[in-house]
């Protein structure tokens, strides 16, 4: 195997430009890629402190490394202030590596040299090293499609944990089960924060009576969720989070 060689910091930049101007934990697999496939891509985030930081990181990660298949930033500044900076890999068994070799132009760039990273949704942040990488990145299609069913199961599970509901999902079919309840079946469209999730069901609400008859009936069913109907898709929230499933009728 080749040596790595060190990355060249971009025309412009010297070693510790971005000091405190990047965030000490980073995502892997938390957004969807650009480029591809979720499946086949690992898509990284960082946040940076403002708008230029983030315009330099990005151009630093898009043109250092050629294993790199793009690089970007968020339109606008989120919430907090900060900037988003996305990167993203081709899913290989070489994630380790090339990760490592990335943080280690960006340690020299942010002069940091302690790095965690948070993977999908999960809020507990990881020492970053190649070995923790390959120890929680599927590094191949068939990996990531087992780890994402097993994280939605666990993500609806703990979602719908206010009633005497169980919930399977199975590919794409959600299933409801009660005591002395028939069954009820949906479509499983997404999971997560609800800003996102909303995202899912652009339109206006349906207040017909036969459509707000489904929400009161959904709602007995479930629990204490607030549920609105767009289209033929159910909007359920608690809290920041919400689910959105699609059915015809109930």
């Amino acid at each position: 195997m080749k040596k790595q060689q060190k990355p060249q910091l971009n025309e412009g930049l010297r070693t510790a430009d971005l000091k405190h101007c990047v965030a000490e934990t980073f995502s892997i697999d938390r957004y969807s890629s650009k480029m591809g496939e979720d499946s086949d891509v690992v898509v990284l985030g960082f946040h940076a402190r403002d708008k230029n930081a983030a315009k330099d990181l990005m151009e630093f990660i898009e043109k250092g490394f050629p294993f790199i298949l793009d690089s970007d930033m968020s339109t606008g500044e989120e919430y907090d202030g900060k900037y988003q900076v996305f990167a993203e890999i081709q899913r290989t068994e070489h994630i380790g590596e090339q990760i490592e070799t990335l943080m280690k132009g960006i340690s020299q760039l942010c002069d940091c040299y302690t790095w965690q990273f948070r993977y999908q949704k999960d809020n507990r942040s990881i020492d970053f090293s190649k070995d923790s990488i390959l120890e929680h990145v599927p590094t191949n299609k068939n990996d990531y499609d087992s780890r994402i069913t097993e994280y939605k199961q666990t993500a609806i599970s703990d979602f719908f944990d206010q009633g005497s509901v169980d919930v399977m999902l199975e590919g794409q079919t959600l299933t409801f089960k009660k005591p002395y309840a028939e069954p009820i079946t949906a479509k499983f469209i997404a999971i997560g924060d609800y800003e996102v999730v909303k995202k899912h069901v652009p339109g206006k609400l349906s207040l017909d009576e036969s459509n707000q008859g489904q929400c009161v009936f959904l709602t007995k069913y479930l629990g204490t969720y607030d549920i609105d109907k767009i289209g033929n898709r159910f909007l359920i929230s608690r809290g920041d989070q919400a689910v959105v499933v699609e059915k015809e009728l109930w």
